[in-house]
């Protein structure tokens, strides 16, 4: 799949946030795989994915709970070397700092 595919399916993706558990773990890894060419992207994917990274927060809650039904996200970090950089696959960091700023 090419970049801009990888970039309006992440994008289409984040729009439906009570998909199954196993559909948003593979938005991750498109989320990743965006990432490892961040630096050729066009200002206009650029802003596309701005876009869909906010309402991928957004929705961070649910996500981390359709995905922590289905996978241990710590585990899957560690499994395959993720970089912290990839903020994407530390959800429950985000939904812990939601409960403190509540």
């Amino acid at each position: 799949m090419e970049r801009r595919e990888l970039i309006e399916k992440f994008a289409v993706g984040v729009q439906y946030p009570d998909v199954s558990g196993f559909e948003l773990l593979e938005l991750l890894d498109i989320r990743s795989t965006i990432a490892r060419q961040e630096h050729t992207l066009s200002e206009e994917e650029r802003k596309k994915l701005e876009e869909a990274d906010r309402r991928f927060l957004r929705n961070v809650k649910q996500i981390y709970a359709a995905i922590s039904q289905i996978a241990d996200l710590a585990e899957m970090r560690r499994r395959s070397s993720v970089a912290p950089s990839h903020w994407w696959w530390y959800l429950e960091e985000f939904v812990e700092a939601e409960k403190v700023t509540a």
